[in-house]
């Protein structure tokens, strides 16, 4: 039995020896039970809550579906997954892969296990939740800090009492401070945030993370109450349990929810104060008066390219502004960027769109060709199935011969068996893997030709016409062809106002291909459009 070893330790346990210590005691268990471990699959300090974010069991649940092992064996189910969705999925596709699971603790698992412990798992998750809150909620009251650092201070470690390492303790860093009330003091005195990181970067004075300063990190949030501007522990104050956190079951990714004000703790330490009260009232003076409820509502409608757009100066994201326009948002929230290129979204949005459809429709003999190579591989892939199948029925018969001549060797006589056992053996594994690969070719799904593809092709991309004409569809149909796209970058053009864009990714590769000296989509002077395959592509520039 081809055996494969999963192991997974998580913030809980806090050490990498764990690993080691599972997949020694999971071999142990393979030697036993006579199993070969042909693999170790393992994810580091990562939660068994969510199963999108562990690439150990991801890429064990592809070499299921490749049939390379037959077992897996791990410490116990929740070593497997905590989660009760995600165990269950995992259990249905492993089944289906013909693939057993065995744990340490609960031997070989079955539909009961992955019920009752299942459940078990899901609750003890919740009840550590419940355990950290609490534990939070303590050190809070001991004014301590229950999260990360904040900017402005240092992490303080000592030897308690007990032996133990102290938690939660800060003390102000000095030079921080006096970037903190800096800060504070410009924009009492009017500057605005994207200024004061301009200003900064321009000193080199690094983030809180080191880099580069945005403006967003000094503004933050009103209704979130973070960034610079708004973290009451430079008043000397803690500000805990303002909102929760909840998994996606979509993405397995924490999603950020605020909680109601009469649920917020707050407690005074004073010996963290790095503002004086006066120019904290000032401060938030400012930002309610700039927080009115009309500017709460403006909110920039997302657009059928947003976060594909790429500065082609210094490769930053572009953003809109005042609603119709990209413009390299490094300039204007960090002040980093000397680009001064801007192009409307519409103008961005209808290059890419109308070009695509006036070449996929103005193209006839690509129509052939792609029908004519279309074919040719589906042969060739097909001849290749009905070769790889003859070889290996061929292999199969050669083992099966051997088999049969090896027990008549032991059934005759003629020589000691114990000698020709471990061959048999070695020709029965080989056997069920020929058999397997068989199998597998013969499951393969075979492609057929519709009669009229050329047709079709013409009906389809009269579908995508309509949809890339109708304002209410055209959503619809640049999900499609977003996913084609790597990014969109913009730079300077020959001329004012006609900037250049280049486009990168699968859909460029397409248009390189279907190119011709006259399209509609070349007939203009919007400026021009490089349209880059990638890596191994050479460039190809049209005029759409």
């Amino acid at each position: 039995m081809r055996a494969v070893v999963y192991a997974r330790y998580s913030s809980d346990l806090q050490s990498e020896a764990s690993i080691d210590d599972q997949v020694r005691l999971c071999k142990e268990r393979a030697v036993r039970d006579s199993m070969t471990v042909a693999e170790v699959f393992t994810d580091y300090a990562i939660s068994g809550g969510s199963l999108s974010n562990r690439p150990g069991m991801l890429s064990l649940m592809e070499a299921a579906k490749r049939r390379e092992f037959d077992v897996v064996i791990a410490e116990a189910l929740d070593r497997i997954s905590r989660d009760q969705e995600d165990i269950a999925a995992i259990y249905k596709r492993l089944s289906h892969a013909d693939v057993r699971i065995i744990t340490l603790s609960e031997g070989e698992i079955n539909e009961l296990h992955v019920g009752l412990k299942g459940c078990m798992n899901a609750l003890f998750l919740k009840d550590l939740a419940i355990k950290t809150r609490r534990g939070q909620r303590g050190r809070v009251e001991a004014g301590k800090i229950p999260g990360g650092n904040s900017y402005g201070y240092t992490i303080v470690r000592r030897i308690m009492d007990n032996g133990s390492v102290s938690t939660g303790e800060r003390e102000i860093d000095p030079d921080q401070a006096a970037i903190i009330r800096r800060m504070f003091k410009e924009y009492a005195d009017g500057i605005a945030p994207r200024q004061i990181a301009r200003r900064l970067n321009a000193e080199g004075v690094p983030s809180p993370r080191g880099g580069q300063w945005n403006a967003s990190t000094i503004n933050g949030s009103r209704q979130r109450r973070n960034g610079i501007l708004n973290n009451e522990l430079y008043l000397g104050r803690i500000n805990y349990n303002r909102q929760k956190f909840v998994k996606d079951p979509e993405t397995g990714k924490r999603v950020s929810r605020p909680n109601p004000k009469h649920e917020w703790i707050k407690k005074e330490v004073p010996h963290l104060r790095i503002i004086d009260d006066e120019t904290w009232e000032a401060v938030q003076a400012i930002k309610a008066r700039y927080s009115s409820s009309k500017g709460n509502k403006r909110q920039t409608k997302k657009r059928l390219l947003t976060g594909l757009v790429k500065c082609g100066c210094c490769s930053g994201s572009m953003t809109i502004i005042n609603r119709e326009r990209y413009y390299c948002s490094a300039k204007r929230e960090r002040g980093t960027c000397d680009s001064t290129v801007g192009i409307k979204a519409a103008e961005i949005e209808d290059r890419v769109l109308t070009g695509l459809k006036d070449i996929l429709l103005g193209n006839e003999d690509l129509i052939e060709a792609f029908v004519t190579e279309f074919k040719a591989e589906v042969a060739r892939l097909r001849k290749q199935r009905g070769t790889r199948e003859r070889q290996v029925q061929k292999d199969l018969n050669k083992v099966s011969t051997a088999i049969k001549r090896c027990l008549t060797f032991i059934t005759e006589g003629d020589g000691d068996p114990g000698l020709v056992r471990d061959e048999l053996r070695d020709l029965e594994v080989r056997k069920r893997d020929l058999e397997r690969t068989i199998n597998a070719v013969h499951e393969e799904q075979s492609v057929e030709l519709h009669p009229n593809m050329a047709d079709l092709y013409h009906k389809k991309v009269t579908e995508l016409q309509s949809l890339l004409t109708d304002e209410t569809a055209r959503p619809q149909a640049m999900e499609l062809i977003r996913s084609m796209i790597e990014h969109i970058e913009v730079h300077a053009g020959k001329e004012r106002g006609k900037p250049d864009v280049i486009l990168v990714g699968a859909l460029a590769q397409i248009l390189a291909f279907t190119q011709q000296n006259n399209t509609a989509a070349s007939n203009g002077d919007g400026g021009r459009v490089l349209m880059v395959a990638g890596v191994g592509f050479e460039p190809t520039t049209f005029r759409l």
